[in-house]
């Protein structure tokens, strides 16, 4: 059985620019009872019965995401990462929230492909204000 050793550098970077290229993508927040399951949620209705209520600046499918970028770790010139603007929900939001999915969608429909899930670690609440989500300095998604 053989075993991969590396990627180089240039495919990284392939990698991310073709998701900076996609078009309109999205963060739909999930309540702590999902359960997430890379094998078998693959695209946004497998996940959608587990979404938040609309509230404040959220709506149903989520809040769209911008600033999408690639950059190269300035600690290892090597490997890339995928990274957003911070979120701000705010306006009147009372939210309830443990995961978000991320997925490429102009609008949401059965075949809007879940792109990643991220765990906030913690119950998030937010009682008639403002959430804003920060995302790490590496980024989203980081191939290395």
């Amino acid at each position: 059985m053989a075993n991969l050793s590396c990627i180089p550098k240039f495919v990284k970077k392939e990698i991310v620019d073709i998701w900076v290229a996609e078009g309109l993508w999205r963060l739909m927040l999930l309540n702590s009872t999902h359960i997430p399951n890379p094998a078998t949620q693959q695209f946004i209705t497998d996940v959608s019965a587990k979404e938040i209520a609309p509230s404040g600046d959220y709506a149903a499918g989520g809040v769209v995401i911008t600033g999408r970028v690639s950059k190269a770790d300035p600690d290892n010139l090597n490997n890339y990462f995928l990274d957003f603007d911070d979120v701000i929900i705010g306006g009147n939001a009372t939210l309830n929230y443990r995961y978000g999915v991320l997925y490429k969608s102009e609008v949401l429909a059965a075949t809007a492909k879940i792109r990643a899930t991220i765990d906030f670690l913690d119950q998030q609440i937010v009682n008639n204000g403002t959430s804003t989500i920060k995302w790490n300095t590496l980024g989203i998604i980081y191939i290395s």
